[in-house]
């Protein structure tokens, strides 16, 4: 127990100018009771100094190290948005005894990955990804409305990314992780993957390989198409263009969207903490058809504000709403021997699709999972 009577003692470990605190898992544990902020690590003085005035952590550290063994926590957030310390920091949280909740994409490279969750194994602690799509309200209805066969067997899962200058490789690494994840919950695990990355309308080769920002490694290409066998049958279809869906463009586009096509309907998820849930009644649009319409499918657990259309209420930040299920998932896997929903593991299944994409397009063809080969295919 910690001095105020909470059962986790919650430190956290960011980097001012190296990726920073991302997308609010620094302030996750505010409101929680059952969590205690002890102290935050950062290199940087000013950044540092800002974060523990914004976590309200009593206790600051320029070493994540020297933290962790000096505040022993029993949880951390790694919240970087950047890859290149990732390893290091999930091996030292790991090593102290604390359970993990990590900024997304898991890592850079399958190896890295694999590293991560042998630490974590190794001192028995758990660990969980900011996947929020994974938990959102709308998508566990989702979840649902398939199992009861709202839309009959399901037979293509099909994702796009935001496909905003980031589209093509970067696009499918920092952003493709949440959708593939997202995937997996309808469809199972994967068994082979077929990929193209182009640049325009030609195949991207070798000199077309760059390094891409927040250290999440070499990318090519400024599009990609990319095809998955499930082992239950249904296909799944990933794509990805460089600003396809700019505010520029002038004209509505798919963002951060999953649709699920069944053999007597779809279901469409759309948008990312703020959700939309829609249903189409054919398996194929059908232009003149009766009922040839898209409509919105009420989700009851959803929160003012959750779904697209609706305003969340003064005050309510549904990022923070949505990071806080995902520990408190997090910790009640914990306190019942078992994983939490956004697992590690799961995360590193969505990244095997993405490197799986870019070892399709370096062979030429289809490879089989899983990738034996745990490196980089752009090296």
């Amino acid at each position: 127990m910690t001095s105020t009577g909470a059962t986790y003692r919650a430190a956290i470990i960011g980097h001012t100018g190296r990726g920073n605190y991302g997308h609010g898992l620094d302030i996750v544990y505010q409101g929680l009771p059952s969590v205690e902020v002890v102290a935050v690590a950062d290199p940087d003085e000013a950044g540092r100094k800002r974060a523990q005035e914004r976590t309200g952590a009593p206790a600051a550290y320029a070493d994540f190290r020297e933290m962790l063994k000096r505040e022993s926590p029993n949880l951390v957030s790694i919240a970087p948005r950047y890859l290149g310390e990732r390893v290091d920091m999930v091996e030292a949280a790991s090593g102290a005894g604390a359970h993990i909740f990590l900024e997304k994409p898991m890592a850079a490279t399958l190896a890295e990955a694999d590293n991560m969750l042998d630490a974590c194994a190794a001192a028995g602690v758990k660990m969980a990804v900011a996947h929020q799509s994974r938990l959102h309200p709308a998508t566990l209805h989702a979840v649902e409305l398939v199992r009861q066969g709202e839309i009959g067997k399901l037979r293509l899962a099909r994702g796009y990314g935001k496909m905003d200058h980031r589209g093509g490789g970067e696009d499918l690494m920092a952003l493709g992780t949440h959708i593939l994840d997202m995937m997996r919950l309808f469809t199972g695990d994967a068994r082979w993957v077929s990929g193209d990355l182009v640049v325009g309308s030609r195949l991207a080769g070798p000199e077309d390989v760059r390094q891409a920002g927040d250290e999440i490694g070499p990318i090519a290409g400024d599009g990609l198409r990319a095809t998955i066998g499930f082992e239950g049958g249904a296909v799944g279809m990933f794509e990805s263009f460089t600003n396809l869906c700019s505010p520029s463009a002038g004209s509505p586009c798919s963002l951060f969207a999953v649709d699920l096509v069944g053999e007597e309907g779809q279901l469409s998820l759309q948008g990312g903490v703020t959700k939309g849930l829609y249903k189409h009644p054919h398996p194929y649009a059908v232009p003149g058809a009766s009922a040839d319409r898209w409509e919105s499918v009420p989700v009851p657990s959803a929160a003012p504000g959750e779904m697209a259309g609706t305003k969340a209420p003064p005050g309510v930040d549904l990022m923070q709403t949505a990071n806080q299920r995902i520990v408190l998932d997090l910790l009640a896997a914990v306190e019942e021997g078992r994983e939490p929903l956004g697992s590690g593991e799961r995360a590193r299944a969505a990244l095997e699709l993405i490197q799986a994409v870019t070892a399709a397009h370096k062979a030429g063809g289809r490879v089989a999972l899983p990738l034996q080969d745990r490196t980089h295919p752009l090296g």
